[in-house]
């Protein structure tokens, strides 16, 4: 699927989930930390959201990344679940951090989310560190890599070292290498709660 496709897919998406729910944009803006005008830009399709934004929509009105952008046909995960990845398999997103590619995206409600990130080079002296609800996992392909959190201090992280911690807290990562770092990224993937009234 085309980066195309894929907001087209995010715009419709958003568009239902809002409209099923009877939330306004100002309640999703609430729900999400994203201001009205990018909300209202992603449903007429007028800008391709980055991946932090994807997490706040994620974590915001309960879907997994595979309803956000998968476009296709997916299953919720159930007993028996399976999904194999191919080498070129997967959808991808880019951002200041990297290049990620979302695996495992037939199934959808799944308590998991797996990313492939390509991590460059650290270009600025101190990057921006997000969080996002859930805990995550990081294991590292190649390295090295720079893992900022806080309250912590940064650690270096080489090929085949990982790190568990919570994603609430602001948390950041840049290759400390001459090449692209890549990481396997497995975090907590947001489940629909159905809102209380």
């Amino acid at each position: 699927m085309s980066r195309i496709e894929r907001a087209s897919q995010l715009s419709r998406m958003l568009r239902r989930v809002r409209r099923e729910n009877g939330w306004t944009l100002a309640r999703v803006a609430e729900k999400t930390r994203i201001a009205v005008s990018t909300l209202s830009k992603i449903e007429n399709n007028q800008t391709s959201p980055n991946f932090d934004v994807l997490m706040r929509l994620c974590d915001g009105i309960g879907l997994d990344l595979s309803e956000l952008l998968g476009g296709g046909s997916f299953a919720n995960f159930a007993r028996g679940s399976r999904t194999v990845n191919r080498k070129a398999d997967g959808v991808e997103c880019e951002n200041d951090r990297g290049r990620y590619c979302l695996l495992s995206g037939e199934l959808a409600q799944k308590a998991l989310q797996p990313v492939l990130v390509r991590v460059p080079r650290e270009t600025i002296e101190t990057p921006v560190l997000r969080g996002h609800v859930g805990e995550e996992f990081l294991y590292v392909l190649k390295g090295p890599l720079k893992f900022y959190m806080e309250p912590y201090s940064t650690i270096l992280l080489q090929t085949g070292e990982s790190v568990y911690f919570d994603g609430r807290m602001p948390h950041g990562f840049a290759s400390a290498g001459e090449e692209d770092a890549v990481v396997l990224a497995v975090y907590e993937a947001a489940r629909h709660v159905p809102e209380q009234t």
